[in-house]
């Protein structure tokens, strides 16, 4: 593609050293090999990209975007954002603008990823090529590739976008995590319908306070973004963003558009009534938990305002057996007590996962859980306790350490609290294996904070470990040591 066809709409400060040139990649990596490239600058928290521009041009970039010239002999496009450009950009080189898909975009500190797979296999089932792109990975239709980051770059977000339009996807559902809306990485993706889940405290390590936090979730209810949306009106915040919100947008909850009348949770799943356009509903799920009701008002919602009938969608969830990697998986074990592996990583993941759990017929709740590093320090302390307080006993480990030191994370964890019925094991395999080596019949232990993850990141490296393995082998272990004795 021609360098005049990509930039000929790009707002630019100003281009220094221009010719015509043939663009045939993109990158913001300085270490990618590429030819013809343009390379994006772009100022990290810890790097600058122009300051590797020399090395982008050694590994074959012909054009940088910059947001300051260099003393170098090179075309020069000057803009007052790099990381907006790039979007740009990118929507322009892999044409995504032409996709005939609906996109749908679900923001929210938790329940994105179970959200989002409800979206996909509804449609699914009712015959729709979906591609998926978020947390556990990207979807093409049938196809899953792994995905590092729950909303990645524009360039390998666009590329995505490009072959699930190659593949015949009619409807592209994404995770939209508040970093890629700070970090402009959907600025050019029209959403048909963008949904909030809820607003908890996450990130803050990032946005320094709620009040940046929420302002950055409520800016995708925006005409900008998007041409309609939905909203969980109890979930704290969201009565504000609605009043402030410049589109059409649909409510879900108690006293909401889609109201939920009733509820009923049991231990083969949850039935529940419901409210829309003065008409009333029953419905059946297999899925458990308050917030998975949520979340299920959430994907019918988003598909009603897609234009799709409600009864239709009833019927699917209903003849549906849903399961999203790494929430709230039962394991299928040899022992007279469950195992449930979840990704709840927050304060209120933890108190939804294990409010559920406390639900259900048990003799003791065991919970092994840690924080990550690198990451909002303080949301450690309520972490610990909202799960000694949920809990019968406590088993605080590590979870992605990264540049930290786990035992100091930990201590962050268990600062203030006195409880008997806790205990600290740093390494993550042993955790699990000395909950799974305590618990009695009818027990239950939730392992929570990895989930589907399938490795732990420590020191900048990332360790192949799951959560599922130890305790697959953990098992498998026992068995053969019982054989033997």
């Amino acid at each position: 593609m021609k360098l005049y066809d990509i930039i000929a709409n790009l707002k630019f400060i100003g281009i220094k050293n221009y010719h015509e040139l043939d663009i045939d990649a993109l990158t913001c990596d300085s270490n990618e090999k590429i030819n013809n490239g343009i390379y994006f600058c772009i100022k990290g928290l810890s790097h600058d990209g122009h300051d590797f521009a020399k090395d982008s041009i050694k590994n074959g970039a012909v054009c940088l975007v910059v947001e300051k010239y260099m003393d170098i002999p090179i075309t020069q496009i000057l803009v007052e954002n790099v990381r907006s450009a790039m979007s740009y950009v990118s929507s322009v080189f892999y044409e995504t603008y032409k996709a005939n898909m609906k996109f749908v975009g679900i923001t929210g500190t938790n329940g994105k990823t179970t959200t989002t797979f409800l979206i996909r296999e509804i449609l699914t089932k009712m015959g729709k090529k979906v591609g998926l792109i978020g947390t556990e990975g990207i979807y093409i239709g049938s196809l899953m590739l792994p995905a590092m980051l729950t909303t990645p770059d524009p360039i390998h977000l666009h590329k995505v976008i490009d072959d699930m339009k190659n593949n015949g996807c009619e409807y592209c559902i994404m995770e939209v995590s508040a970093h890629s809306i700070a970090l402009n990485k959907i600025d050019n993706i029209y959403y048909d319908v963008v949904g909030l889940s809820n607003i908890t405290k996450d990130h803050l390590d990032f946005f320094l306070n709620m009040e940046n936090y929420v302002k950055c979730k409520a800016s995708l209810f925006d005409y900008r973004h998007a041409k309609q949306g939905v909203i969980n009106i109890d979930a704290k915040y969201s009565k504000e963003i609605v009043k402030k919100s410049n589109i059409d947008v649909m409510t879900i909850g108690k006293n909401a558009d889609l109201e939920l009348i009733s509820q009923n949770l049991t231990m083969k799943g949850s039935s529940f009534k419901l409210g829309y356009n003065g008409k009333t509903y029953t419905a059946n799920t297999n899925l458990m938990g308050d917030y998975n009701i949520s979340n299920i008002l959430m994907a019918i919602s988003c598909l009603v305002r897609l234009g799709f009938d409600i009864k239709e969608v009833l019927s699917v969830i209903k003849s549906t057996e849903f399961t999203v990697p790494g929430r709230f998986n039962v394991l299928n074990i040899d022992a007279d007590y469950n195992v449930v592996i979840d990704y709840a990583h927050t304060p209120d993941g933890i108190k939804n996962i294990l409010t559920t759990l406390n639900k259900l017929p048990k003799a003791k709740l065991i919970t092994v859980f840690g924080c990550g590093g690198n990451r909002d320090k303080t949301k450690r302390s309520e972490m610990g306790e909202m799960a000694v307080s949920l809990s019968d006993y406590v088993i605080v480990t590590s979870d992605n350490p990264r540049d930290e030191n786990p035992d100091m994370i930990i201590d962050d964890i268990v600062k203030g609290i006195d409880n008997k019925n806790l205990v600290r094991i740093t390494d993550r395999k042993s955790a699990i294996e000395y909950a799974l080596s305590i618990a009695k019949t009818n027990d239950i232990v939730a392992i929570l904070g990895k989930g589907a993850e399938r490795y732990q990141e420590i020191k900048g490296i990332k360790i192949s470990y799951s959560d599922y393995e130890v305790v697959d082998s953990y098992f498998k272990y026992s068995h053969k040591s019982e054989l033997k004795a």
